[in-house]
Order: C-alpha cells, then structure tokens, then sequence
C-alpha cells in the first residue's frame, strides 16, 4: 500500500524516536537543544581554540586556513563535530542524499584520483600546504584544525563526506577569489529569529516543527549565485604552494559572468537567456525515496552532473555516470564538417568549396583534400573544456573511410591499443612545464613554472580543426568522413600513476558529424529537418577564423553572414568590423560599425566598438559618452568598465578612474590590469600606501617574462605537442596509421 504524504511523514516521527546523537569525537562546542549561554559558548569555543593552537603549524601566518582564501565567521577554529555526517540530513531528504552521495562533491577527498595527487603535496611538501586544496575537497579538515603534523586529535569521521550537506550550507559569504574564496559560518540545524544557532542536540521532530528556523540555518541568497560556485570553481596556484608567484589554473565563474549567459556582458557573439551554475547543473529531478522538500516529486538535483565520469565508474554509480554522459552528449558541444579545399594532383591551385553539404564540386582520385572541421561550445556557460586541463582529455577523433567497404584509409585522434592517445590529436589540453623545463603531466602543480599550451573553446565560440589527405588510388567511389569530439577523464598517464595500474577509462562521444563524398560529381543535398541554418554555420566559422587569427578571411566570412541573415545582421557587421580592427582597418570597421548601430542604434555590442573607434581617433568625449550608454545597460561588464578607467585616466579624472577599477575587482579581485592602474592612480592621489599595496599584489599577479624560453623550448622538445600551440595548424594525416586499433575496438 502507497502511503500518503502525511502518513510517510508520521512514519518517520515514529522512527526517529529513540535515534540516538551521532556520536562525535569532540566535546567541545556542543550546545543543548535549548542552546547554550553565550559565554559558555564562547568559553567552549576558545578552549578548542587554545586545544588546536598548540600544537597547529602557523607556517602562513596568522591565518590558520592559508594559504586558501577561505575563512570563518571568527576567524577561529571549528570543531570537527559541527560537520554533521551527511547522514543525519538523508533521514528527511533521501532523494538529495542519495544524488549527493554519488556525486563528485559527496566524494571529494576521498576518491583515488584526488588522495593519490594530495599525498604527493603532503610527501612532496607538508600537509600543511593541502590546506589550499583541502578548503574545497574536505573543508571540515581544514576549519577544525586537522591539517597540520601533530594534529590535537586522530578522529577524522568527515573524511568520507568530502564537501558535505553541512558544509556548503553554512557557507556565509564568498570574496570572488576561488580556492575556498568564502566564509565558513558556524554549522547550525536551527536558526532562530534572534540569530541564536542550533545544532547538536537537535532532533528531526524539533526542525519539521521549526521549517523556518531550519531554513534559516540552511539557506540564503548567497547559495543560489554562480559566485557560491565560483569560490571553488576558480583556482589558482598561490606563490606560497610553488614558492615563485602566482599562476591562474581556471577561472569558470567568471567565463560565466563574461558569457552570453550571464546577461552581463555585451560582447558575445550570440545573445542567450540568463543561466546559472544551478539552472543547468541542478535541474529537477524524480524524488522516488523520500525527501521532505520535494515538490510535484522532484527535487532540484545534488548530482551536478557534469564533466566527472571517472568518480561513478570506479565506484560503479551507474546513475550518477548514466547522467554525468548525458549531460555531456546533450548538444552542449557541437561539430560541423564545414568545408574542404580541393588542389588537383599536380596543382598548386586551392578550389574552397562551403559549406560542404551544400555545395555542388567535384573531386577526383590523387586530389589533395583540406577538411575544415568546426568545433562550437553551444550551450556551455563557460570554456570547454573547463577547469583543469592538464589531466583532462578533449579530443576531436577525425576518420576518412572508404564508404562501400568500411575501410579506414586515414584517422586521426583515436585511442591506441595501450590505451594512450594518438600523439598527434587534436586536442583542447593544457600543458603544465616544471622549472627544469620537464612535461609536468602528472598534475604537481606545485611544481608549475610555466603553462605551455592552453587550448579551450569559450562559451559561445568556436575553433577549427583541419585535415589534409590525398584521395587515393585505391580508394572506392565515395569516401565517408567521420569527425567525433570525445572527452575522458582523466589522461591515460594519470589514471595509471594514480590507480597504479592500467584501465580503460569511459571515453565519451560529445557531438558526431558525418558526410559521404563521392568520388567523381557531388550533388549540393537539402537542409534536413532542424538542420542549423546556414548563416549560423558560417558565423561559427567566422568566429573559428577569428579566434585562429585569420583577421582577414574571419572577415569575408562575416560579410557573407551578414548576406544571409538580415536579424542577425548588425551583429555580422560588429563581428566583421572586430576582424578588421585587428589588422588596423579602423575607417573601414568605423562604416561597418554606423551601419549596424543605423540597424540597431541600441546595439551595446557595436557601441562599445565604436568607442574603441573613437578612441584612436582621439575623439575622447564621444568615446566616454558610448561607454556610459553601454555602462547604463551592462553595469558590471569589466571590458566596459576599464574603458572608461582608461579615458578617465586621459582626463586625469583619477576619482572616475578609481572607481571604475575598484568595480573591476569587485567583480574579480585579482584583475592583474586594474591592479596595475590602482596603483598609478593612489600615487596620483597621493595615497602612497595603498599604492605600494596594489604595486605588490601586481607584480605577484603579473606574468614572468623570462618564463616564456622555457615554455618556448619545452614546445621546440615536443614537436607532437608544438603543432596544438599554433591557432592555425593542419593534421597531415598518413596511410598506414589508420591500421592501429583504438582499445575500444579490438
């Protein structure tokens, strides 16, 4: 028999009754159901305060949680039994736990990919130095004093929780730095009207009689912003963990907030509704267990499903790998076999014919054919791949067989027999060098000197992949051509180092893109139904060219999307005038830009352009009053923002100008540029210690030139790496490759 809601929820009152507290190994901080006195509270608190501190490594300073930017309400400790297990919450939110418990967060610290990398810092340097990581892969360790060598205790009950229930909702505040950039408050199950906070000693019968208190303990504002997210979702390397200076690792909060999504900015390419972190990556889903905050039977997901297949398959979580794959088949990327150049056997002539299923050609065998694979990031708020590239593994697989037989005569990008990826992928990597000049690929990130390679597709942008072959003689009367996006998590070289020993990893297939060419007379083929438009296609080509610094030919592709869309034609024309820019055209982009704001005179996009315009043109007033108007709209587009510093600089309007850095860093506080202007504006003011502030943090936030020989001879040692630091480059692919298996296919 089905239970009504009202009688599961008496069902669970009968079974709580009798449940004992969960036990704790530490005393201090606990406080009754009916709370204890502020000053036994504060006595409690600075006893396990003084407990921790004697025997606790202060080797960053004063700030027990350096060297990450997380911190408490207090500034003090926080004993390790306030973390409630997460257990406690499943008893009325099943459904949440269970989604959590599969989830990468429920299983931050203690998967073997993370404790074999956090064992090399603690082996390598101290365990001091993981509190940089551990404020985001187990924040209980690091607030209750745990990360040090002679720890005042051995319990570490929290270890299986990760980023638990109670963690991230009694998070406070955040400061936009990322690596725990946030404010830890003091964990509470109840929060009363007063302020006064509840925790241990607190049964379930007491929080669904007080909904409100519970709430208040649990939630607030704070928790819903992409900047909650970002406070671990932004990483750098601090000059305390490699003892050189800063380096930035990714940034996906504010890939975010300068996206299309976010509604913040004017720049993009293409203008999308408003996203979040939460509306993609928390979307409702079935509550079939129980779960007291289900509404119409779902609740909003604690899976975030994402980009982490390697956690559900090594703990076999099959629904959490089923939808962390669907999240990534699900048209967030795409891929377009958009055109080809033919060059006749004994020619020196290109014919470019585009798009490719839409044009009528013919080839013929001993031709040299030019395939232009286009890459799109469609529905990702943020870079693919995201965050950290170095042990992550984007790759486009590209495959020329023979149509009739099957026959693979040239491939590219596949899984080799050993597991290891062809060498000459292309692929969207990071490549992290040591000081000594040697392959870091084994994620020491504190051992990064440099970053050699940094390939990404941004939010709303696209890249180009390009394969050359020769049709040959033996080749039947139509070749079919196949172009995959795959990702897998993590590298092959990682996954041995970390398990110790070799296993194939989920490779999973992004976006698929096929055509068959004949050999001989090739027909132009109708649009299929649902069929991405043509001017679209062609402007993700454009933007492909532009991002590989084809100034010019991004251009004529732009002029031809603005033939064929006349909606998105003013954008066309910004896009066109940006390509022009770059190569000095700055009269012709200047028409380009009065013909798209005479289009759409409120267009920020073309704005913001025609205030560069005006700029170099020394028409300074004109310039600021476009910018004020973008400003108007967009108050928190950073791009906007330094324009109008830079013009008030020139003014030496310098309260202007301070104001609109000191925007900047609210919105990220490590804007190495505006960093830079603060500090030649505060001398300008004549506030000389601030100035001396902002020139120390910029000369930490600034990149090191003399890194740049190593990064240059790393790439000139490994020529299968060189070729994927050019934005423009070709795959010549070669006969005979083809015959190697891909693990997957043996």
């Amino acid at each position: 028999m089905r239970l009504t809601f009202p009688q599961r929820i008496a069902a669970l009152k009968l079974l709580l009754i009798g449940l004992a507290v969960v036990a704790v190994f530490c005393s201090f901080g606990r406080a009754s159901a009916s709370g204890e006195g502020d000053d036994q509270k504060k006595d409690s608190a600075a006893r396990y305060e003084d407990l921790v501190a004697k025997s606790y490594d202060y080797r960053f300073g004063k700030n027990p949680f350096a060297p990450s930017n997380a911190s408490s309400t207090t500034g003090t400790f926080i004993p390790g039994s306030k973390f409630l297990p997460a257990a406690r919450c499943a008893n009325c939110h099943g459904d949440a736990h269970a989604q959590w418990r599969q989830s990468a967060h429920g299983n931050a610290f203690r998967e073997p990919f993370y404790q074999k990398n956090v064992k090399d810092i603690i082996a390598q340097k101290d365990i001091a130095f993981t509190r940089h990581c551990e404020s985001c892969h187990n924040p209980a360790a690091l607030f209750s004093g745990a990360l040090t060598d002679k720890p005042a205790f051995k319990q570490r009950p929290f270890d299986e929780d990760g980023v638990s229930c109670i963690a991230c909702h009694s998070i406070q505040d955040v400061n936009r730095r990322g690596i725990g950039g946030y404010v830890m408050g003091e964990p509470a199950l109840l929060v009363k009207e007063d302020g006064t906070r509840l925790l241990e000693g607190v049964t379930d019968q007491q929080i669904l009689d007080n909904v409100n208190d519970h709430r208040r303990a649990m939630m607030r504002p704070v928790l819903k912003s992409p900047e909650f997210c970002g406070a671990c979702h932004k990483s750098q390397v601090p000059k305390e963990l490699n003892d050189y200076k800063f380096l930035r690792a990714f940034m996906v909060a504010d890939e975010l907030q300068m996206s299309s999504f976010s509604k913040e900015s004017p720049h993009p390419f293409y203008v999308r509704d408003k996203e979040t972190c939460n509306s993609c990556h928390m979307k409702p889903e079935a509550a079939p267990k129980f779960d007291v905050s289900a509404k119409n039977g779902t609740i909003k997901s604690h899976r975030w499903a994402a980009a982490n297949t390697a956690i559900p398959f090594f703990y076999n979580f099959k629904e959490q790998l089923e939808a962390v794959s669907k999240f990534l088949e699900g048209d967030v990327m795409g891929i377009d076999i958009f055109a080809v150049r033919r060059q006749p056997a004994g020619s020196d002539k290109e014919e470019f014919i585009a798009p490719l299923n839409r044009s009528s050609y013919k080839i013929e065998k001993g031709d040299t054919i030019t395939a232009d694979v286009v890459l799109t990031n469609k529905n990702l708020g943020h870079s693919f791949p995201p965050e950290l590239r170095d042990f992550y593994e984007a790759h486009v697989e590209f495959t020329v067989a023979d149509a009739s037989t099957g026959r693979v005569l040239y491939k590219s990008g596949f899984i080799k027999p050993d597991g290891f990826l062809d060498e000459s992928a292309h692929n969207y990597k990071t490549y992290l060098v040591m000081p000594d000049g040697t392959f870091n690929d084994k994620h020491f990130i504190w051992k990064t000197r440099v970053i050699a390679q940094n390939n990404q597709v941004g939010s709303g942008r696209s890249d180009v992949a390009r394969y050359r072959f020769q049709i040959p003689q033996d080749a039947g009367d139509a070749l079919k051509i196949t172009a995959r996006l795959r990702y897998r998590r993590f590298t092959r070289v990682f996954s041995n180092y970390a398990l110790g020993k070799s296993v194939d990893y989920p490779v999973v297939t992004m976006a698929t893109a096929e055509y068959t060419m004949r050999v001989g007379e090739n027909a132009a083929q109708e649009p299929a139904k649902g069929a991405m438009p043509d001017w679209r296609r062609w402007n993700n080509y454009g933007i492909a060219l532009f991002d590989n610094r084809q100034f010019p030919l991004a251009g004529e592709v732009f002029a031809r999307v603005a033939e064929l869309d006349a909606t998105y034609r003013p954008m066309a024309l910004t896009n066109r005038a940006l390509a022009l820019i770059e190569i000095d055209r700055w009269d012709d982009a200047s028409k380009l830009i009065d013909a798209a704001l005479e289009l759409n005179p409120n267009l920020a996009r073309a704005l913001f352009q025609r205030a560069r315009i005006r700029r170099q043109r020394g028409q300074l007033a004109d310039a600021e009053a476009d910018i004020r108007r973008v400003l108007a709209d967009y108050p928190r587009d950073r791009l906007s923002l330094q324009q109008l510093g830079e013009l008030s600089k020139i003014k030496r309007d310098f309260a202007t100008a301070r104001d609109c850095y000191e925007r900047v860093l609210q919105i990220d506080p490590e804007d190495s540029g505006s960093h830079y202007n603060l500090m030649l504006i505060y001398r300008k003011l004549g506030l000389n210690e601030q100035a001396r502030a902002e020139a120390k943090v910029f000369a930490d936030l600034k990149d090191d030139p003399a890194a740049l020989p190593l990064a240059n001879e790393f790439l000139r040692r490994h020529p299968e790496m060189k070729g994927e630091s050019v934005p423009f480059h070709v795959h010549d692919l070669v006969r005979g490759r083809a015959e190697v298996a891909s693990s997957e296919e043996r």
